[in-house]
C-alpha cells in the first residue's frame, strides 16, 4: 500500500480548512508520520468514517464496509467525491443506537 507524506497530509489539511464550517466533510484524522490511511470523518447528520488510500492514479475513498465508493485524481478532485457520497439515512443503513 502506498503512504501519505507530509506534503500529502499538509494538502489535505488546506483543503479540509478551505471548506465553510457547515460543510459535510466535518474533520480528518491520520496516525503516525507516513500512514497508509488516513480518515475522512461526515457530520452528525450523514455520519460516515471514510478511509481514504492512496492508488496508483490517485485516491480512493471505502466505506465502513471496506467497498470502494469514490475515487479521485487529485486531492482538488476529493472534494467532489466526499460530498457526492450519501449520508447513510439516504443509503437505507441505520446506525445502531447510541449506548448510555
Amino acid at each position: 500500500m502506498q503512504t501519505f507524506s507530509q506534503s500529502d497530509l499538509d494538502a489535505i489539511d488546506k483543503l479540509w480548512r478551505s471548506v465553510p464550517a457547515d460543510h459535510v466533510w466535518s474533520g480528518w484524522s491520520a496516525a503516525g508520520a507516513e500512514p497508509e490511511e488516513v480518515w475522512l470523518y461526515r457530520t452528525r447528520a450523514h455520519w460516515r468514517k471514510f478511509p481514504l488510500r492512496k492508488t496508483g492514479n490517485g485516491f480512493a475513498l471505502f466505506d465502513e464496509h471496506d467497498r470502494k465508493v469514490a475515487s479521485a485524481a487529485s486531492l482538488d478532485e476529493l472534494l467532489e467525491a466526499v460530498e457526492s457520497i450519501p449520508g447513510l439515512a439516504e443509503t437505507g443503513e441505520a446506525r445502531p443506537p447510541a449506548r448510555n
